[in-house]
């Protein structure tokens, strides 16, 4: 049977239970949520379904972290895909977390940028609109995102400043939005000269035409997100309701953690995780 991979779903659905669509199969096993970890995903599930032949997995669109976790307290879909931690109300919802690998988050630019290195000031400074053009003279078109978007949400925390001229520049309307993350991808891999947030993972899975640029000098890479010195990542993580976890599933996560799983996610730019 293998894997099939659903569309019928837009980017940015809201996550409504009744836009899951029903298992093709009964052995079938839904797994739907956040964009960041759509392409992954479905590299994972591949390597899986080809060893096990009887199950199917279905990989709608994006749903959004919000939507995988209603649509799994729901019982709607059997696994979430979440990248970033639940929150106790969410726990509190009978969910289990099961994160399975981190990612560098980068500050991307266009593959026709000429710099492969930025600093937190000139970062800020390009969000808050006063630093204009490449060193080249280009001007840098700004790709951002929603405030709700995980990669903004870490360097919100981790880069002194970026959260006030991020917050001013998002109330000014100063720059286009994006509300999903394959939407974003797409503009920043698109668009000569433009600056943007995703992650290693997904310029490799979904083929982008973006580098990432060193941050105040450090490379973004597996090991120096192992050992802290490059500070933008995040963790991604399936949920599901314990009660309602079939065999199919179970298996499913036990191959992701085999030396088999870890190779596709260190492939792919993945630091897996116990």
């Amino acid at each position: 049977m293998g894997i099939f991979i659903v569309g019928g779903l837009g980017f940015g659905s809201p996550g409504r239970a009744s836009d899951i669509p029903a298992p093709a199969h009964p052995e079938a096993v839904i797994a739907a949520g956040s964009g960041v970890n759509l392409g992954i995903t479905r590299l994972l599930a591949k390597a899986f379904v080809e060893e096990n032949q009887t199950i199917t997995i279905d990989i709608p669109g994006s749903i959004g972290t919000k939507g995988a976790i209603k649509a799994v307290t729901d019982g709607a879909i059997t696994l979430g895909l979440v990248s970033r931690s639940l929150k106790e109300e969410e726990k509190n919802l009978g969910l289990v977390e099961h994160p399975y690998a981190r990612v560098a988050i980068i500050v991307g630019a266009h593959s026709s940028v000429q710099e492969d290195t930025i600093t937190t000031r000139q970062l800020i400074e390009i969000f808050k609109g006063t630093r204009t053009t490449w060193k080249d003279g280009n001007p840098i078109i700004v790709q951002a995102r929603e405030k709700s978007d995980s990669g903004f949400l870490v360097l919100q925390a981790a880069l002194p400043g970026f959260r006030e001229v991020y917050t001013e520049s998002h109330d000014a309307k100063r720059w286009t939005l994006y509300f999903n993350d394959q939407d974003a991808n797409r503009a920043l891999s698109n668009t000569p000269y433009a600056i943007g947030v995703t992650d290693l993972g997904m310029v490799a899975t979904e083929h982008l035409r973006v580098k990432a640029l060193k941050l105040d000098g450090i490379a973004p890479d597996m090991e120096r997100v192992r050992n802290g010195t490059y500070p933008l990542s995040r963790t991604l993580s399936f949920i599901y309701r314990p009660e309602l976890l079939p065999d199919e599933a179970k298996r499913f996560l036990g191959f992701v953690s085999t030396e088999a799983g870890k190779k596709i996610l260190q492939e792919n730019g993945y630091l897996p995780l116990p």
